[in-house]
């Protein structure tokens, strides 16, 4: 799944298009703002963050990452 949401964020997709993409997956937005977006999907236990350029409206940068993956970091 990983990799379908990989596919999804970094197909040069507008902001609107990564949240319709990540809906579509079972995704919910716990902060829904392209300049920080944080999504999580309890049934693939994946956190998702999006980060776009406020200026260009590009991606900044993005993270996919495990549940597991998120509690070892805190």
């Amino acid at each position: 799944m990983r990799g379908r949401v990989r596919e999804i964020i970094t197909g040069g997709a507008t902001y609107g298009e990564i949240r319709d993409g990540l809906r579509n997956l079972g995704f919910q937005a716990k902060e829904d703002k392209p300049a920080l977006a944080i999504w999580e999907s309890s049934d693939y236990e994946l956190f998702v963050m999006v980060h776009i350029d406020p200026e260009t409206g590009r991606l900044r940068d993005y993270e996919v990452k495990t549940f597991e993956e998120m509690e070892g970091s805190e």
